[in-house]
């Protein structure tokens, strides 16, 4: 069946059965618009599954998003009239994703456009600038490692998560309760094992750790 004579319901249904697992997300706002969100990892396998939807699949364009933290790539293909975009992110700790140029030659010059003015690095794309001039490092559309807490809500959201008690003590009243010979850190009852891990638990389902952007290995911020 050619994409002509498809709808988003019938794309999106096709590219489900593609895609399984894969899909974190798949949406259908309108009839001309199928929209799906994958991890980085499965970004060339989705975008395989569109273009195998139609011979006349038609790369349209990347955008680029500077969230703060990550950088959200979306990927527009034409079937025909109906506009398919995949999603993905990127956290800035590692600013790398597969290039696509294999499956959409197109692809090759808004990559090195969005590698010169954001900093992504694409697996497998040469090397050549595209806007900056050679010797140009600087990422203009990049903004700084930026979070959803204000400087002095940091620390308690770090303590909420790490100790569950939203009233971390400082290191001037560590070294004090030290000198009198107290424990350096006073019982809490909050700060049992059980009441931690429900309390991160908690936070994950309702996507606290996410919005704030809490490395849950590293019990830090990915901010400073």
């Amino acid at each position: 069946m050619e994409c002509e004579s498809m709808r988003a319901s019938e794309i999106a249904e096709r590219l489900r059965t593609t895609l399984g697992y894969k899909l974190i997300k798949l949406e259908t706002p309108t009839d001309r618009r199928v929209f799906l969100t994958i991890k980085e990892e499965d970004l060339e396998d989705a975008m395989k599954a569109v273009f195998d939807l139609s011979r006349e699949a038609r790369f349209m364009t990347l955008s680029a998003v500077d969230e703060g933290l990550d950088i959200e790539l979306l990927y527009h293909v034409d079937l025909k009239g109906t506009v398919v975009t995949v999603r993905t992110r990127i956290p800035k700790e590692e600013m790398e994703i597969l290039d696509i140029s294999h499956i959409a030659p197109a692809a090759e010059f808004i990559e090195r456009e969005v590698r010169d003015l954001f900093g992504v690095e694409f697996i497998g794309l040469r090397p050549d600038k595209l806007v900056a001039p050679e010797g140009y490092e600087e990422k203009p559309l990049r903004k700084p490692m930026v979070g959803a807490l204000p400087t002095q809500a940091r620390p308690i959201a770090e303590a909420l998560l790490d100790s569950a008690c939203s009233a971390p003590i400082s290191k001037a009243m560590m070294r004090k309760r030290e000198d009198l010979g107290l424990p350096a850190m006073p019982p809490i009852a909050t700060a049992r094992p059980e009441a931690t891990e429900e309390i991160r638990k908690i936070a994950k389902e309702i996507g606290f750790t996410k919005r704030i952007g809490y490395n849950e290995e590293k019990k830090k911020l990915r901010y400073s």
